[in-house]
């Protein structure tokens, strides 16, 4: 007869089981799938695992469903079988645990996606997500639900909660992973999270993964006395190190029994073990915890004390051209650059020596365009600075990188000199080089900004000091041909709260509507910069009218290009840079700025700038 959970994490320590991914993984199982669905497609493995544990001493069995989430099974493509998938999971684990004081905990793990504000996942998706996979898990007959592995405390306490409005009778432990400062990647610190969490509703929190014995030790005996519920711990065993293809853990049983002894000590009232750790741990581990009595330890008392700080002025001298004049009101030129496929990047640099003398105050760099391979964006910009002299704005889509990545590199391009960054999504995978490549995106353009706004502050997404900030000029994308001008605007007011100080506009060859997009607020509070495209032919004109989403060309200019290449080709050019000529004059009476983008054919940008009135040095537009 088992015995009630929360009684007994009143009494006694309980031992839970180790590692179950890591541990299938040495059994053969796939590193790349997902684990969950072996309770489907190969239940005598997942059911030997439990039963190893069992029989090493474990007193919490945990279920194999830390990623049975429609999130992660939709990328392993079985979202179709997340309720077969959970309930196969508590029978398997309840089936081990049969006529044993042995107690079956739900495991729900992370959904491995961003919630708003650096993701797109809203919090009421995550609640119902997370409600879906524990339904499940209760209904499999549970004794508890685990939390494990949470990086965010906002979906971890939505986690609980989620679990909480389906059952306000259910022990639910909640165990979130921590860096080795003691903060989880987002910048909340143990305590706190911890503190949160069981306000939250949980019975126990406690930490797991990321880190080994000694330094989950090191932050565990620094929790502090005020947080209202038992404390788990469950580490990995040390950090792994890749034999033959395959991670290896190098912590021993012995060491592990060590630290689960200190643990305790501590006053851990669930030790258990996470990736690495096998059933010859947890049996090392029993030795120290079988039979002990919670130790209610002696913890550090939690005091907030408030520092005045004393704030000096600084004089900032900007020596970025294309920054001053978005400061000022002056007309803003920028041109599009495109890197090489190879190392050589003369081209690109003779480029923008062409523009610069044609007039553009900047040069804008882009970053795997179309999904193709090209030189990174940064190296090109960083280049043509020091050749030219000309600033340079460098392209960052969340496509390629996740979250460490594109911090890395914003501050590999402050580093460089560069001043300003155009955040974007990235062009979609599927129509480049590598179609079956896989589409990071961890953040959306929205956290992108924010982490660029954050670095500008002086902060990186975990809430670290950097040290001197980055001083980003910070572009979005913009569409005045957008056709639910409502939902286009909607997104550009989110985009500057998030942390745009100016716009980029899809090619526009439309200046009625161009007016009408300039009206709104929103398109007044930042500079915009209207795109433009000069047009090569009529074949270039109707692909863009009639295949490429977001640009609309007007029946009129159509018609100009169909007349034009009964002419030949070099009519076609010339009516092409005629109209943008028309269009370039019209921005300039109009708009704050105007991003032209020659398609390689960098000699254009000084034929369309011919129709751009100049300006005298003391001379300024209109605010947009």
């Amino acid at each position: 007869m088992k015995k009630d959970f929360r009684k007994a994490l009143a009494e006694e320590v309980l031992l839970a089981d180790g590692a179950i991914g890591t541990l299938l993984v040495s059994r053969g199982a796939s590193p790349e799938q997902a684990k969950s669905p072996l309770n489907l497609s190969d239940p005598e493995s997942v059911r030997e695992v439990h039963d190893d544990y069992v029989a090493a001493g474990a007193r919490i069995l945990t279920t194999n469903t830390w990623d049975a989430n429609r999130v992660k099974l939709t990328a392993h493509e079985w979202a179709d079988s997340i309720e077969r998938i959970n309930r196969e999971g508590a029978r398997l684990a309840r089936e081990a645990a049969a006529g044993e004081a042995v107690f079956v905990a739900g495991s729900l793990g992370p959904l491995g996606a961003l919630v708003k504000p650096y993701g797109s996942l809203q919090l009421t998706q995550v609640r119902e997500i997370f409600e879906e996979q524990a339904r499940a898990l209760l209904e499999g007959g549970v004794d508890l639900i685990l939390l494990e592995t949470f990086g965010s405390l906002l979906e971890a306490a939505e986690a609980v909660r989620a679990v909480r409005g389906l059952s306000a009778a259910i022990p639910v432990v909640a165990e979130m992973t921590f860096l080795s400062d003691g903060r989880t990647a987002f910048g909340e610190s143990a305590a706190h999270a911890l503190a949160t969490l069981a306000m939250a509703g949980a019975d126990a929190v406690g930490m797991n993964c990321t880190l080994g014995p000694q330094e989950t030790h090191d932050i565990f005996a620094k929790l502090p006395s005020s947080i209202a519920a038992p404390l788990s711990v469950m580490p990995n065993a040390g950090y792994p190190s890749v034999v033959h293809g395959r991670n290896v853990y190098l912590s021993s049983p012995d060491y592990l029994r060590e630290y689960a002894s200190a643990f305790v000590a501590a006053g851990a009232a669930i030790v258990g073990g996470c990736c690495g750790t096998t059933p010859e741990h947890i049996r090392a581990m029993a030795r120290a915890v079988a039979g002990a009595r919670r130790v209610h330890a002696a913890r550090p008392v939690s005091v907030a004390v408030e520092v005045e700080v004393e704030h000096v002025a600084e004089t900032i001298v900007e020596t970025s051209r294309l920054k001053r004049k978005l400061a000022d009101t002056e007309f803003v030129v920028t041109a599009e650059v495109e890197p090489p496929k190879g190392t050589d990047c003369s081209a690109a640099v003779e480029g923008a020596r062409q523009m610069k003398a044609a007039g553009v105050d900047a040069v804008n760099v882009t970053d795997n365009p179309m999904a193709r391979l090209r030189m990174s964006s940064i190296a090109v910009a960083a280049v043509i600075q020091r050749e030219t002299g000309l600033d340079a704005v460098v392209q960052i889509t969340t496509r390629d990188r996740n979250v460490l990545g594109l911090q890395s590199d914003l501050l590999g391009a402050a580093g460089l000199g560069i001043k300003a960054i155009l955040c974007l999504g990235g062009d979609p995978l599927k129509i480049g080089d590598y179609p079956q490549a896989k589409q990071v995106s961890e953040v959306d353009v929205l956290g992108l900004l924010r982490i660029a706004k954050g670095l500008n502050a002086g902060a990186d997404l975990a809430g670290n000091a950097i040290g001197a900030s980055t001083r980003f000029a910070i572009a979005c994308a913009a569409n005045p041909a957008a056709a639910d001008q409502e939902v286009e605007f909607s997104k550009l007011r989110a985009k500057i709260e998030a942390g745009a100080t100016f716009a980029q506009t899809q090619p526009v060859y439309d200046l009625e509507a161009l007016s009408r997009f300039l009206e709104k607020p929103e398109a007044r509070t930042i500079p915009i910069l209207v795109g433009l495209i000069p047009l090569l032919s009529l074949k270039q004109t109707l692909f863009f009218a009639n295949e490429v989403p977001g640009i609309v060309v007007p029946p009129s200019i159509q018609d100009r290009m169909r007349k034009a290449s009964e002419r030949g080709s070099e009519h076609e050019r010339a009516e092409g840079i005629a109209i943008a000529r028309e269009l370039a004059a019209g921005i300039a009476g109009m708009a704050r700025g105007m991003h032209v983008m020659p398609m390689g054919r960098y000699r254009a940008v000084a034929e369309v700038l011919e129709a751009v009135p100049p300006l005298t040095p003391n001379a300024k537009r209109a605010p947009a």
